[in-house]
């Protein structure tokens, strides 16, 4: 199994999520959002490397990913940069729980599109993984910072 090109494209938008939310968290000076349930965390974990993992890396060789049209591959390269830019956006407003769900949500989302547009079920899993970890851990933090 070869995604060829497509490889190199996730991996830049593996690369950009990440730069943004490395200088995000630093100019935000937000404290890193943890649960005081350890699952939730080991899950947010696990969720989140597998996506970015197999965004960019066929490992699992015996199955095949693609695009069903290319149609879905247009909605592909124009919906990735367009959700990276929502995050970006997201990372200069003022920290409402509006703002910080979004945080919580549009890289799962991201996740999630990449792999049913791809037909890539093990990534569709990981994002279900990490989006309902890490929309977990978020709500129990803005629940908290209100008491």
């Amino acid at each position: 199994m070869n995604f060829g090109w497509i490889n190199a494209v996730n991996a830049g938008f593996v690369l950009l999520l990440l730069l943004i939310s490395v200088i995000g968290q630093k100019k935000s000076g937000l404290p890193a959002m943890k649960s005081r349930n350890a699952v939730w965390n080991v899950l947010e974990q696990i969720g989140r490397y597998a996506c970015m993992a197999l965004m960019v890396l066929p490992l699992l060789p015996q199955l095949e990913f693609g695009f069903g049209s290319s149609a879905k591959m247009v909605v592909w390269l124009v919906l990735s940069p367009l959700l990276l830019a929502v995050y970006a956006v997201f990372w200069t407003r003022r920290k409402s729980c509006a703002v910080l769900y979004g945080l919580a949500l549009v890289p799962a989302v991201l996740f999630l599109c990449c792999g049913v547009l791809l037909r890539h079920w093990a990534l569709v899993g990981a994002a279900i993984v990490f989006g309902v970890s890490h929309f977990a851990i978020t709500a129990e933090n803005t629940r908290a910072e209100k008491q």
